[in-house]
């Protein structure tokens, strides 16, 4: 007997994905929300970091499942071999990478963007557009930013780098760039300026907008790791003489390295008698302007016209969440507008929403990463979370103190926000002694689970650098570190 044609198939043949059973996913579901309140209610019990075992690499060496597993079994799996081992940054003593902590109310926020599995497209008229867009609203009033602005969420710092930086290019460029591309032969290089402490996401952005890393002219700083406006001026004037076209400055507030706030004021004043864009890297640093006592570190902020900066770092949103506001929005639009058939905007209907994410950046389908901070923002409210970046600051300040009390340590740079850079130092050392003793202090606080600082390198000499944006440190924790510190250090020498 032949096969029936395509079109008259048994209905009844046809399967989904969803359960036979949805009661029994509902007491499974139960049961992993139990576990994971577990997880975070007891995470100061346990390490910082471990890592994986070899039980969890076998797991993650094996081949490609073509059968189905029972969903109790692939759940346990992930409890017991993925669940336990995390980057750390949870942890009350994770300090590393700037990195945010998440709240436990975003994980009903999770859950309820993995039911609705919205695609975040802006131009569909539905309930997370406008979360979307009032959260942007948000946060150009938390920031002190125009409401008239353009915004985007990302994915973090690095994308909202490239957004910013190529809406500079796009407007400043005395040519239709996106039309014929980035073109030097015919006009002057546009020449973006960046002090010597700037994240490498800047010069990646202006690699891949076309411009090339000749056009990132970089500053040196000066003794507080801040942009050195003597030397800025200097280049600006340099490179008009040689022919090329000045066209961003990329502020920083909050470096990656040790937390140095440029003096964005100053930049932005220099920027209006140059005719130049300016740029601010604030990944962690804009949120300092939530803070009663701390708002000023970061003034100036509300003049640039692009501005980058994390919400999964000092607002403790869980990844990945970042956002760029552009001043112009016009410019904006203009960088990234493409609008095909298949996207166009009815006056009804579905595809009646107010705005169209993907004018305004790189992707067209992007998740509904909006909740989380939504969420957050609500059950908080913003006072709170100023109330927690000032606790922060603070305990920044106090690991300074407590360094700067012991003769075995050195603090190694400022502490101008929330980073403290210092190192174990012993008699009779030198720098390069040092430097890998210091390594070695750092690993093993990893290794044992301790603490989970990280480290740079500043002026030649190797940093335990800890970066404070976590809601779940004390001032305890600190204590521990530096005493932890001491101690490896002094068993190392012994």
């Amino acid at each position: 007997m032949s096969a029936k044609p395509a079109d008259q198939l048994d209905e009844q043949a046809e399967k989904s994905l969803d359960p036979d059973d949805w009661e029994e996913l509902r007491a499974l579901g139960h049961r992993a929300f139990d576990d994971v309140i577990e997880y975070l209610k007891t995470v100061r019990e346990r390490p910082v970091w471990q890592p994986l075992p070899q039980a969890a690499r076998d797991l993650f060496s094996e081949p490609l499942p073509l059968e189905p597993s029972p969903r109790e079994q692939v759940y346990d799996e992930v409890r017991d071999h993925i669940l336990p081992y995390p980057t750390g940054n949870i942890h009350p003593r994770f300090w590393s990478w700037v990195g945010g902590t998440g709240t436990p109310t975003q994980l009903l926020a999770d859950l309820v963007m993995s039911a609705m599995n919205a695609a975040g497209l802006g131009f569909d008229e539905v309930a997370s557009t406008h979360v979307e867009i009032q959260l942007l609203n948000w946060l150009k009033t938390m920031l002190g930013y125009p409401a008239d602005a353009s915004g985007l969420l990302v994915s973090g710092g690095s994308m909202a780098n490239l957004v910013g930086l190529a809406v500079a290019r796009t407007h400043m460029a005395p040519y239709d760039v996106r039309d014929s591309g980035v073109n030097v032969s015919e006009h002057p290089r546009l020449i973006y300026y960046a002090s010597s402490e700037t994240h490498s996401s800047v010069r990646k952005a202006i690699e891949l907008i076309g411009l090339g890393s000749a056009s990132l002219h970089i500053v040196p700083v000066r003794d507080d790791y801040t942009i050195d406006i003597d030397e800025l001026h200097h280049a600006i004037a340099s490179d008009r003489t040689a022919g090329h076209l000045p066209a961003c400055i990329i502020a920083n507030a909050g470096t990656v390295n040790t937390g140095a706030v440029d003096p964005i004021n100053v930049l932005v004043d220099l920027a209006l008698q140059e005719n130049l864009w300016v740029h601010a890297d604030a990944a962690f640093g804009a949120f300092a302007k939530l803070s009663a006592s701390s708002a000023s570190l970061v003034d100036g902020l509300e003049r640039v016209d692009s501005l980058a900066f994390d919400l999964h770092k000092w607002l403790y949103v869980q990844y990945d969440c970042g956002c760029v506001l552009v001043r112009a929005q016009e410019s904006h639009k203009d960088t990234f507008s493409v609008i095909p058939a298949y996207l166009r905007n009815f006056d009804r209907g579905l595809a009646s929403g107010p705005i169209n994410f993907s004018e305004y950046g790189v992707q067209l389908s992007r998740s509904f990463k909006a909740l989380r901070a939504w969420m957050g923002l609500r059950t908080e409210g913003v006072e709170r979370y100023g109330q927690q970046i000032e606790q922060n600051i603070r305990q920044a300040r106090y690991l300074t103190s407590l360094v700067e009390d012991e003769p075995d340590l050195e603090l190694l740079a400022p502490t101008a926000m929330n980073i403290v850079n210092f190192r174990f130092i012993a008699n009779g050392f030198d720098d390069e002694q040092l430097n890998g003793l210091n390594a070695e202090i750092l690993m093993r606080l990893q290794e044992r689970g301790i603490a989970a600082p990280s480290s740079t390198e500043l002026r030649g000499r190797f940093s335990i650098r800890v970066a404070i944006c976590n809601h779940r440190s004390r001032r305890s924790d600190f204590e521990a570190l530096v005493n932890a510190v001491k101690e490896i250090g002094q068993e190392l020498l012994s």
